[in-house]
């Protein structure tokens, strides 16, 4: 069950490489966005696929991250704190509704389907090292290389039956270019589960063999904000980025801050005010225990202060950390 596989994990690692990418996955006005294979689309994805690909990473074996991982859209739609309805039709059972597994569905099959690819500078401080070196990181592939509907044990796999006998329910297949098939039966009984597996280039953070990525260990209680901060990509961002802070407390600049989670710097006095609203729901819900802002100048421009909660205080170290680069003064010839 659920309850067995997470029994005695109040956390769970996320891998950096992944999380740096989010901001142009995710929020709606990027500048050098992340180029997708959704011929002309300009939007990004919807905000509830990032709370789902971190659902995703949750479930993954800790001993061994890289393994197919088999689970059910209700176990997904449990982890990532969605209520349970009384169902009439299925005599007062408790069940999702709807439009919750069409959620699960559409964000299961993006991550399954989009491509990307980026190349990008980071600065790259190896364990030991004080100084940090700028180095080249490439990212390709999609987030989730592979996917499939698992069907009760004697049933043969939709995947081997002939094409009469199945059919390809990828809702992205009438957007994407050559966008993989997810396999269902026609007939015979339904499937009881399914089975995914994260792009082996987006755990190697969490196998602790490449001192480049490193992970962020989250709690598993970050789903109890989804309600709240699902809608709001920005809050988002800047809640995923307080977890990864490694310091108590610190003070940020709010327009390095604008630029790092790649929100609008041609906006940038609404984007301070979005930070600053965020900062006030982090507050709200024990995030942060408190936080301030202080001028810098008389243009607008701030500094935000603040101090995480205890409980949300996360100290094991990471191996290794990876930052967009913001200048050169830390490089190493």
């Amino acid at each position: 069950t659920l309850q067995d596989r997470l029994k005695g994990r109040g956390t769970f690692q996320v891998d950096n490489q992944w999380l740096q990418r989010a901001p142009s996955l995710y929020l709606t006005k990027v500048k050098d966005p992340i180029q997708l294979t959704l011929p002309g689309l300009t939007r990004r994805l919807p905000p509830f696929v990032e709370w789902a690909s971190y659902g995703l990473y949750s479930l993954l074996d800790p001993k061994n991250p890289t393994a197919p991982v088999r689970t059910t859209p209700t176990e997904l739609l449990d982890v990532l704190g969605f209520a349970r309805d009384f169902s009439s039709s299925l005599a007062g059972y408790e069940t999702h509704t709807s439009d919750s597994y069409r959620m699960v569905e559409e964000a299961l099959h993006l991550l399954y389907s989009i491509e990307l690819e980026r190349w990008d500078d980071w600065n790259v401080r190896y364990p030991g090292q004080k100084r940090r070196k700028r180095q080249t990181v490439h990212l390709f592939g999609r987030f989730l290389t592979s996917y499939k509907l698992i069907y009760p044990e004697g049933v043969t796999s939709a995947d081997f039956l002939p094409d009469e006998e199945r059919e390809d329910i990828n809702i992205t297949k009438g957007l994407i270019p050559d966008a993989r098939p997810i396999w269902r039966a026609k007939n015979g009984p339904r499937p009881e589960g399914i089975e995914y597996q994260i792009d082996p280039d987006l755990v190697r953070g969490l196998t602790k063999e490449d001192p480049n990525i490193g992970s962020t260990k989250m709690p598993f209680k970050i789903f109890e904000l989804r309600k709240t901060f699902g809608r709001n990509p920005t809050a988002t961002r800047v809640l995923v980025w307080v977890m990864r802070q490694a310091a108590n407390s610190m003070t940020r600049d709010l327009d390095s801050l604008v630029r790092e989670l790649k929100l609008d710097p041609d906006h940038m006095s609404y984007m301070r005010g979005q930070i600053i609203k965020a900062f006030e729901m982090l507050e709200k819900e024990r995030v942060v225990e408190s936080f301030s802002i202080q001028a810098v100048d008389s243009s607008g421009r701030g500094e935000v202060t603040f101090i995480k909660s205890k409980d949300w205080y996360l100290t094991e170290p990471k191996d290794g950390i990876l930052e967009e680069p913001e200048g050169t003064e830390d490089d190493e010839s």
